[in-house]
């Protein structure tokens, strides 16, 4: 069957109109009202949208709408002005286009208003577009994994209901795979759009953790786990293919739902359903394999991006800064030669800002004269020695895998399991490294792992997230 042998053919075109975004906001009326009530009468659907659409009705540009209306615009020009009849008419656009139908009460001539089954599956779906909190994941090995359980024990009626019911656990397993392993590479782009290190840090804490980790990654690697159910998945499949009479059975029971017209065609469909159970949850590992893969390779380039942005500083500006805030200590006599040996191979100028109370002088601007450079001199040993290593040795540092190894060594020492709470940050560098390693803690490579909880809290100034480190082995 072809869509628009289902839907009407103009069922969109409200959509593509220039009252789209009112039509849209009438279409979630609908989705609350019939949440609540099963049929809703046509004074009171009206309330409703006067109650929630009340502006945006009021802005309604007829212009356009006259040339889809076979009676053309009643009221006239590019608005109505009257609530009440910008209600009726949107209730009239949804009926035309087959978004609802109108229908008499059998007992008065009060109309309702109800929903064809397209309609509601359609405007269920934009609805689920909008919201901005993820659908909590669901258990489908578990599932497919209780019900072929249960009717293997029971060997009852509703054994056939049971195989349907797994097949689309696993159907949509699948489904919830790939679109886990489409969103990390989603995040993983992402990436290049972040410019600071907070960016990089809500995209994977707030975001990708928690809408991707917590809700589907985490759960099949622990309590929905595919290693720890098909095993027993496919020893009951193999159970029910190598049972010719138990099939029949199964196959009498299809027939009576009226899922196939006959019986060899119910035997060879339960056939058929069984081996893409079975084929699904062998290739299964592949799957997620690639999914560790796509996490591993986002949590890695996540990491690195940060790394980029900290160290990105260490230019010759960053320098520069370093050098002048060595300059603002105690004046001893290495720091005063080293001074005066700076201001004279560099020039400093005074900088100033103007605001409504300054004097303006126009600024004279002077021709660049070519020159002979200025010979590079070579700082005294005794004097700028010290210092110029100091300056090396900053500009060397870099937060590599070893150092932030070092790092968690050091805070977890004879600890088997270490809360962020009992961790002390005294400085940038100390916040930074527990970053990085939090990052690093769902490597399989390192010595730890890391348990992310609910919520934050406040240590010395930093906000980090509630986590607790544990030591593997």
């Amino acid at each position: 069957m072809k869509l628009f042998e289902v839907i009407p053919e103009n069922l969109f075109s409200i959509l593509a109109s220039k009252n789209k975004k009112v039509y849209i906001e009438a279409l979630f009326v609908l989705h609350k009202a019939f949440k609540q009530e099963m049929m809703i009468s046509k004074t009171d659907l009206v309330a409703m949208l006067i109650a929630n659409l009340d502006e945006m009705m009021l802005d309604i540009d007829f212009s356009e709408e006259n040339e889809s209306l076979e009676d053309n615009n009643p009221f006239g020009g590019k608005s109505l002005g009257n609530l009440s009849a910008a209600a009726h008419f949107l209730l009239r656009r949804l009926r035309d286009t087959g978004w609802v139908e109108v229908e008499y009460q059998i007992d008065s001539f009060a109309e309702s208003i109800t929903l064809p089954d397209y309609s509601i599956k359609i405007i269920n779906l934009l609805y689920s577009l909008t919201e901005e909190q993820a659908a909590e994941y669901n258990s489908y090995v578990y599932s497919a994994y209780s019900d072929l359980r249960t009717a293997d024990e029971e060997r009852d009626d509703y054994m056939f209901t049971a195989l349907v019911s797994a097949y689309e656990k696993t159907r949509q397993l699948l489904d919830e795979l790939k679109t886990l392993h489409n969103n990390i590479r989603r995040y993983h782009q992402a990436l290049n759009e972040y410019a600071t290190v907070n960016e990089v840090l809500k995209g994977h804490f707030d975001e990708y953790k928690s809408l991707i980790l917590d809700k589907i990654y985490h759960p099949l690697k622990t309590f929905d786990s595919v290693p720890r159910f098909r095993t027993p998945i496919l020893k009951i499949l193999g159970g029910w293919m190598a049972d010719q009479s138990l099939r029949e059975r199964m196959s009498e029971q299809a027939l009576l739902r009226g899922r196939y017209r006959s019986k060899e065609e119910a035997q060879e469909g339960i056939i058929l359903i069984i081996g893409e159970i079975t084929d699904t949850y062998e290739r299964l590992d592949e799957m997620l394999q690639e999914i560790d893969r796509k996490n591993s390779a986002y949590t890695r380039a996540s990491m690195e991006k940060m790394q980029y942005l900290l160290n990105s500083d260490r230019s010759i500006k960053g320098k520069i800064v370093d050098l002048l805030l060595g300059l603002t200590g105690e004046k001893d006599s290495q720091v005063r030669a080293l001074y005066e040996q700076m201001s004279g191979g560099v020039e400093l100028y005074r900088q100033e800002y103007v605001d409504a109370n300054s004097l303006y002088f126009r600024r004279v601007r002077q021709k660049i004269k070519e020159s002979d450079p200025l010979e590079a001199r070579k700082p005294d040993e005794d004097v700028g020695e010290e210092a110029l290593n100091e300056f090396l040795d900053k500009a060397k540092k870099s937060y590599s895998h070893q150092r932030v190894m070092n790092y968690m060594r050091g805070i977890l020492k004879d600890k088997d399991v270490l809360t962020s709470a009992e961790i002390e940050l005294p400085s940038d560098e100390e916040f930074i490294l527990l970053m990085l390693g939090s990052l690093k803690g769902t490597d399989k490579n390192t010595f730890y792992s890391v348990e992310f909880l609910e919520g934050y809290l406040d240590n010395n100034g930093y906000r980090i997230p509630k986590m607790r480190f544990l030591k593997k082995g």
